[in-house]
């Protein structure tokens, strides 16, 4: 799966615990498809660079409560995408650090704002998960 298909497929799976008790195939489909009208869903691959990079930056090195601001590339149209990635708070989850984290872009008058829990897998790697309250 290539970078941009991550990141979509990421926020897809945020939509989709969001959403409710749903299957993950068809909520991902459905989102995946939701997305390609969103100013994440739109992005270039150097924006995704960009971002991918501030992300995980963010949910390594960021202190609860602080809001660490982005600043995107142009894309072709010369429209840069602005935003923040702001941990809510963390804890633990079957052994993984977790972090809620609030993310918010803006382009050209577009505003989005999206929350969902992220956790550091064994791998190394931030994957988004649903956590139990």
């Amino acid at each position: 799966m290539n970078r941009r298909n991550r990141i979509v497929h990421a926020l897809a799976c945020v939509f989709a615990c969001l959403a409710g008790p749903m299957s993950a195939g068809p909520a991902v489909a459905y989102f995946d498809h939701y997305l390609q009208g969103t100013v994440v869903g739109t992005l270039t691959q150097d924006q995704l660079a960009v971002l991918t990079d501030v992300f995980r930056k963010t949910l390594e090195q960021g202190a609860d409560g602080v809001r660490v601001p982005f600043t995107l590339p142009p894309d072709a149209r010369q429209r840069r995408v602005e935003g923040s990635f702001t941990p809510l708070r963390s804890r633990q989850d079957r052994g993984d650090r977790c972090r809620q984290l609030r993310s918010e872009f803006r382009r050209a008058g577009e505003t989005e704002a999206w929350t969902g829990w992220y956790c550091k897998e064994k791998d190394g790697n931030w994957k988004s998960r649903k956590l139990p309250k």
